[in-house]
């Protein structure tokens, strides 16, 4: 029985370290003439358990947050001389890579500007396969 229990382990044990369960955001922040803006800070809060992340783009002003949980997320970007942008809703689905691009306005660090957009539900960055499965009572 032992010498089961333990052959069934060695078989099933790496099919699961090939299984994701998470997601990614990824995108370009740019300036209004389409430049792009380099250590720009980007923050990602998952708006349903408070935590959040924080990246500066590099110096061609992408981003990316791996590993993201499932669920909705809070995208912030602020640089210096331009106004903060906030997306408020950028859903994250299981082995999802949401393509985000944002333009930043000119303007006092104390404005905000927010933008409500939804995800798109085809993703054409990647080739993977995931599901999500929704439970019922």
């Amino acid at each position: 029985m032992l010498r089961l229990v333990c052959t069934l382990f060695l078989i099933f044990v790496p099919l699961l370290w090939g299984q994701s369960f998470t997601g990614t955001i990824e995108g370009v922040i740019q300036d209004p003439t389409g430049a792009v803006i380099p250590e720009t800070k980007v923050t990602a809060t998952n708006t349903g358990t408070g935590q959040s992340r924080s990246f500066s783009t590099n110096a061609a002003g992408r981003f990316i947050f791996t590993n993201l949980l499932s669920g909705s997320y809070q995208i912030t970007a602020e640089h210096p001389s331009f106004k903060k942008a906030v997306i408020e809703r950028v859903v994250v689905e299981v082995q999802q890579a949401v393509s985000l691009n944002l333009t930043l306005e000119v303007g006092n660090v104390t404005q905000t500007v927010e933008v409500t957009a939804e995800s798109p539900l085809l993703q054409s960055t990647t080739s993977s396969l995931g599901q999500v499965i929704e439970s019922s009572s």
